[in-house]
């Protein structure tokens, strides 16, 4: 687990699942510091494991534009081809591999807000084993295992937020363009669905509000 260095209650921009979707991965950047965000994170999956073309372009971009990255099971999947001879393209192939060995499983940002592509554990399932399955299951053990507040996640690929409120977990879909509201007295797990569909996120620190934003 790796913590980021904190900003004063910064917007957090929220990004996964491009599975190689540079395109769509550059507009939700462009999107989300229009939306003011101060930081950038990417919850894993930025590449596909089926894919083989050049990779360079999108870890250019994430490292340009400063995104922290979250090791998502298709990425571990593409660093264990680059280690090996399995034709993945890269002019800088040794450059890449080290990038790759170098993204946690999981970040987090004070004590409160924890970011993972899937289960906030550090072992190998963890970005394998989906949180949304359609029922309460996967997220009650995340709450009943972890004492984090928030936890942001992708690979389910729905919009969707857990929240457990009085011992009570409840399931939601998330609707694109609405403000949530998120109370400083429950837990949430959200999954911010997948960029290559055209999801991202914004989360202000501050306000305690949580927005699902369309990039398409």
């Amino acid at each position: 687990m790796k913590e980021f260095s904190s900003f004063q209650s910064p917007r957090i921009g929220l990004i996964a699942d491009s599975h190689g979707n540079l395109q769509a991965t550059e507009r939700s950047i462009r999107v989300l510091r229009n939306q003011g965000a101060d930081i950038l994170v990417h919850l894993g999956d930025f590449c596909d494991s089926a894919q083989r073309d050049p990779i360079d372009d999108m870890i250019r971009t994430l490292q340009t534009n400063h995104v922290l990255t979250i090791k998502g099971n298709n990425d571990y999947v593409v660093e264990l081809a680059l280690a090996g001879t399995n034709g993945i393209k890269s002019a800088n192939k040794d450059e890449i591999l080290t990038f790759f060995k170098n993204i946690p499983m999981t970040r987090t940002l004070g004590k409160e807000l924890c970011f993972a592509h899937s289960l906030p554990f550090d072992y190998l399932r963890a970005f394998y084993d989906p949180i949304d399955t359609g029922t309460t299951q996967g997220a009650c053990r995340v709450f009943a295992e972890t004492n984090f507040r928030i936890l942001f996640c992708g690979h389910s690929h729905s919009p969707v937020i857990f929240r457990l409120k009085n011992k009570q977990i409840s399931r939601k879909r998330v609707l694109a363009g609405r403000k949530m509201l998120l109370s400083t007295d429950d837990r949430h797990i959200i999954i911010v669905g997948s960029v290559d569909k055209g999801d991202c996120a914004l989360f202000d620190s501050a306000k305690q509000i949580y927005e699902r934003i369309k990039i398409f």
